[in-house]
């Protein structure tokens, strides 16, 4: 397992790297350890495949907020698993604007794994989320083929005053 703490969005973009490069480890765990704020800054999506040898298998927000990030594409945190468990905890995503046309899960957090998932205390306000395929704050997709139970928990997640619209009737 590899372990970080992350204190700004120029942390979290060097471990985004570190992860698109399979520098960051196996199992990645992340704690942050302030609030993050995007204003002026790009961002480039986490996204973690199911093809790598890696996966990003916990965010714990620390009670820390993450604000005012523009996407075009998929998500703020996408494909956070590719085979192992997810954990998402105690994070606030505010003032995001995400924004999507094509045919790709649109939300500020997507986790899709083949184990179990797991946000608790994942709060979204302030927000918009256009897209034209499955759209929605916070999704969580577990694909299971096995015989065995898997399941994908939302525990005391909230969203409040956030716009959600989908451009397309397919999966919305």
């Amino acid at each position: 397992d590899s372990a970080y703490i992350v204190m700004n969005a120029e942390g979290l973009a060097a471990l985004n790297a570190m992860m698109v490069n399979k520098t960051a480890g196996k199992a990645v765990k992340v704690t942050l350890g302030a609030d993050i704020d995007f204003a002026g800054k790009t961002w480039t999506p986490v996204n973690s495949h199911v093809d790598t040898p890696f996966y990003f298998s916990e965010l714990d927000g620390n009670g820390k907020t993450i604000s005012n990030f523009t996407i075009n594409g998929q998500a703020m945190f996408t494909r956070f698993a590719g085979s192992g468990n997810v954990t998402i905890k105690n994070v606030t995503f505010d003032k995001a604007q995400v924004n999507s046309n094509g045919n790709i899960n649109t939300s500020i957090l997507t986790v899709q794994t083949y184990q179990n998932v797991l946000l608790d205390n994942v709060d979204v306000k302030k927000s918009s989320i256009t897209g034209g395929y499955k759209v929605a704050p916070l999704i969580a997709t577990v694909y299971n083929e096995s015989t065995s139970t898997i399941t994908a928990t939302l525990n005391n997640c909230d969203v409040e005053n956030t716009t959600v619209k989908a451009t397309s009737y397919d999966f919305c």
